[in-house]
């Protein structure tokens, strides 16, 4: 995608390159963020979908070119922050939160169709595949699909980070997750998890909450249920390693985005959360997975490639 303005001779060569995570949310992105801020500041911007991973193996480059800004889940932004990936933006010297701006809470919840199952489902159903027979969708990735997994196995919300912090915690993870392993249709993006309840590829689903709102409009009858929902901090990251005027430029577009009328713009196109205020997701603890994503993943890879 890409935002220039009004375009001029050379605009491209001169954009900010900015990675997100595609879907509604880049939609709105654009329209309360990069289309306002590309025609204020005759700045272009190249908007790319990319895989969230800042590694040079990983998503460093978009389109062939390298990005300036990214999105990113805050346990990414802090890892890679205490990695020399990102630019410190403030925050005391060896900090991990001195990197990430943030940028919104995503709450993952369960989606359901409704047309198949009336009432509202919790984890411990979504696991009961006798009595709601169909395929379950869930993130291919050890954040967030680990939690419901011990959800659905009992473990109290308060909890889960205790006993995922133990080594019997994710043997209990992993188990849960086997018993459903034949029912499982893997996602790997906010806009896929809406896309496969959306078309009926999927009975039940987790799924980024603002992501089925704007997808699902509309065109199927998909519930979504709060209740043992998570709630995904997103941040902005800037690269290290840009020239003077491309860094300014990204500071102005983080200045930019923060600013009242901006996110009021934002939050009025792009509904991430539940609308219920006595309802409280479980905030995803991007401390725990800084420390254990790289263990965990191993073990989430391991158990994928299993027979």
């Amino acid at each position: 995608m890409a935002t220039g303005g009004t375009a001029w001779a050379g605009w491209r060569t001169h954009a900010l390159v900015v990675n997100g995570l595609g879907g509604a949310l880049g939609a709105a992105q654009d329209k309360a963020f990069f289309r306002p801020f590309a025609a204020q500041m005759r700045v272009g911007i190249l908007r790319y979908v990319w895989n969230g991973d800042p590694r040079p193996s990983g998503g460093r480059k978009a389109g062939g070119r390298a990005w300036a800004v990214a999105l990113m889940e805050d346990s990414t932004a802090r890892a890679a922050c205490m990695q020399g990936l990102l630019l410190r933006l403030g925050g005391a010297p060896g900090s991990a939160d001195a990197c990430g701006v943030p940028a919104l809470r995503e709450g993952i919840a369960l989606a359901w169709d409704r047309g198949r199952v009336p009432a509202a489902p919790h984890w411990s159903d979504f696991w009961n595949v006798v009595r709601y027979p169909g395929k379950r969708g869930l993130r291919k990735d050890p954040r967030s699909t680990l939690e419901i997994a011990l959800m659905a196995d009992g473990v109290a919300p308060a909890d889960i980070y205790a006993v995922l912090a133990t080594p019997e915690g994710v043997a209990r993870a992993f188990r849960k997750l086997s018993q459903l392993r034949p029912y499982i249709v893997w996602w790997t993006s906010p806009a896929e998890s809406a896309r496969i309840i959306g078309n009926g590829s999927v009975l039940m689903t987790s799924a980024a909450g603002g992501e089925v709102t704007a997808a699902v409009a509309g065109q199927r009858d998909v519930g979504l249920q709060w209740e043992q929902s998570l709630d995904d901090g997103l941040s902005w990251g800037v690269a290290p390693d840009l020239d003077h005027a491309t860094r300014d430029r990204a500071r102005s577009l983080l200045h930019f985005m923060a600013q009242p009328e901006q996110t009021a713009r934002f939050a009025a196109l792009y509904h991430a959360g539940p609308d219920d205020v006595a309802v409280q997701p479980l905030p995803m603890n991007a401390v725990f997975w800084q420390e254990h994503l790289p263990d965990l993943s191993r073990r989430f890879a391991d158990w994928l490639a299993a027979p």
